[in-house]
């Protein structure tokens, strides 16, 4: 038997979770979000945890000494110490790309609803005035989009992006030249990307060096005009820098699914605008929790024959530590 505890973050997906299980899983719900005493005997037994929560201690580790893998059913693991894990021998993968097609396709959306001022047209037809701006409309075609960090999600968007016909740039710590072959894109550092960009959007993990990366150096250093999409963490974006950004003009619009403090205060200027297009962390579609689960057993299923877990975390912090070695001039933002 492979014992398996589920984070109760997931409790909304447990019994899909146990429903989906093979047989011989053994699956139990825990709360892992802090550490506890109490879990010992339970943690001695266990083989495998899926959640995103986690944060166990070295006692916790060390009672846990048959627990092989930590599988998150998402793509960030922010709360998961990848050091402490790794002394342990223990593993921790993410979902593979089991969001990307659907936070790529709740970008285009969110480009598309600004580009064609969805929101003002829908209500100047349901309030009656019958205000048509199309004159005011922009078209994607011929656009240059910058993507700030080339992971699935990334790629998952210039595929649809270059669909539109547009120009793809992007920067990411990793080039990755058989990505640019594959999608006709061009790698450029991040002042270039800014500076050329009609559209900037942003798919970069939670780290010390993407903390504020969107701020209000990187978007002076924007198109003016251009438009700031965040589908990627809260914590990327400094909302009083995009707040006067979109009150200037500075930038036409921005499209906003996550935010520094969840959910948005209600009286958060943000609000007030016409020029920003705002979603509740909301990218993710129910197909993707199916290959969100599928993803994790099949990881859960190598690692149960000794086998090593695919779409294993990479330590993002010390990653832009090697690149910034190797590029010490360039600057994030």
């Amino acid at each position: 038997m492979f014992n398996i505890l589920v984070n109760t973050e997931y409790e909304w997906l447990f019994e899909t979770i146990k429903a989906e299980s093979p047989e011989f899983f053994s699956i139990k719900l825990a709360d892992l979000s802090r550490p506890d005493e109490n879990q010992y005997e339970q943690l001695v037994k266990t083989d495998a945890i899926i959640g995103q929560k986690i944060n166990l201690s070295d006692a916790q580790y060390e009672a846990a000494n048959k627990l092989q893998i930590i599988q998150t059913l998402s793509a960030g693991f922010d709360h998961i110490d990848l050091r402490k894990a790794k002394k342990h021998n223990v593993h921790v993968a993410n979902n593979n790309g089991a969001n990307a097609e659907s936070v790529a396709e709740h970008v285009i959306m969110l480009i598309l609803a600004l580009y064609r001022q969805l929101l003002f047209h829908h209500n100047s037809v349901a309030q009656g005035t019958w205000t048509c701006l199309k004159y005011k409309n922009r078209g994607l075609s011929g656009k240059t989009l910058g993507i700030f960090g080339l992971g699935n999600t990334g790629k998952a968007l210039a595929r649809r992006a270059s669909a539109f016909g547009m120009r793809i740039i992007y920067f990411d710590i990793i080039r990755q030249t058989k990505a640019e072959k594959e999608l006709g894109l061009e790698f450029v550092f991040p002042e270039e990307l800014l500076k050329h960009s009609d559209i900037v959007s942003y798919h970069v993990p939670k780290t010390s060096y993407t903390h504020h990366l969107i701020n209000r150096n990187s978007i002076k250093k924007m198109k003016d005009g251009a438009l700031l999409i965040n589908a990627s963490r809260g914590d990327v974006h400094d909302e009083n820098a995009v707040y006067e950004a979109l009150v200037s003009k500075k930038i036409y619009g921005a499209g906003l699914d996550v935010f520094e403090k969840e959910p948005l205060p209600k009286n958060s200027p943000l609000c007030k605008l016409d020029n920003v297009v705002l979603t509740p962390h909301s990218a993710p579609d129910k197909e993707c929790y199916i290959r969100t689960i599928s993803n994790a057993f099949e990881n859960l299923l190598r690692v149960s024959k000794g086998k090593k877990p695919q779409a294993q975390a990479v330590d993002h912090e010390e990653a832009t530590q090697q690149f910034l070695k190797q590029f010490p001039k360039v600057l994030f933002s």
